[in-house]
């Protein structure tokens, strides 16, 4: 049975033993001014808050001013340090070696972006991951060098997660901005956002939240709008009085009419015909 077991640990380190791990902080307040090349190695590095700059080559330098990820290849010579106003930012880094680390950073984190950096929408999902990347590298104890593999492997897992998903968003946003102009053209027709949300693969939930993300407003609250507007234009024909506007736009009732267009214009029907006829 040791035999057994002795046989087993030795194939599950042999399996992980492509990857040397050197070395990695977490500094809340990092101040540092960084310009040259990290020689041998390649360094994942994890901005959470604070501000910094960020140049590759010499090139221009972009401010990384939410939470981000960037590296460093041995190829390529880096410059970065804080921005202010903001004086320091907080960081966390891991240098690596050996063939699996030159496949994660070329094949994985390089081939994520061009511009060598990344921006995490989960960013507390991705400090734990790190964080307890560095804590296992802090004991020094081979026996967690199975799990810090895998816990690298997840930092790039996130990453191609999340860029997959702006992957999709991208071409919900694109349904979206049609069923947009749908609205706009048709504004008193009936919209069945659940069945929208659905054709595209969507909760409504989800579909709720990217829309007010593209139009900065809900479905109906948009809708509401573009009748509303619709509205404004209609109370420019003096043959129409407010309740044949009211009935045009689809309410019954003038006054639950004016209270609505009253939250939509700023304007009651009555004054808003009144700037207009001045």
């Amino acid at each position: 049975m040791a035999a057994l077991l002795n046989y087993m640990s030795d194939m599950i380190m042999n399996y992980f033993d492509d990857i040397t791990f050197i070395s990695g902080q977490n500094l809340p307040e990092c101040k540092a001014v960084i310009d040259g090349r990290f020689q041998d190695m390649f360094n994942l590095q994890f901005i959470l808050s604070g501000r910094m700059y960020l140049g590759i080559d010499g090139d221009e330098k972009v401010i990384l001013d939410r939470p981000a990820v960037f590296w460093h290849h041995p190829k390529h010579s880096y410059q970065y340090g804080p921005a202010s106003p903001v004086k320091s930012w907080h960081h966390h880094w891991v240098t690596f070696r050996g063939p699996r680390g030159k496949l994660l950073m070329e094949q994985g984190f390089m081939k994520l972006s061009p511009k060598g950096f990344v921006y995490v929408s989960q960013p507390i999902a991705y400090e734990d991951t790190f964080k307890r990347l560095l804590e296992l590298l802090e004991k020094h104890d081979n026996n967690n060098h199975p799990e810090t593999v895998i816990l690298m492997e997840q930092l790039l897992s996130l990453l191609i997660t999340n860029k997959m998903e702006e992957v999709m968003d991208s071409m919900h946003e694109e349904a979206i901005d049609r069923t947009v102009s749908k609205i706009r053209t048709a504004p008193f027709a009936e919209y069945d956002f659940a069945m929208i949300s659905r054709s595209m693969g969507l909760s409504y939930s989800h579909f709720r939240r990217l829309f007010r993300m593209r139009m900065q407003t809900a479905p109906y609250d948009f809708i509401l709008n573009c009748r509303m507007q619709s509205a404004a234009k209609s109370l420019g024909d003096p043959s129409k009085q407010v309740k044949d506007v009211a009935m045009e736009s689809g309410f019954s009732d003038p006054a639950q009419f004016s209270k609505l267009f009253r939250s939509q214009i700023g304007l009651s029907p009555a004054n808003y015909r009144r700037t207009l006829f001045k």
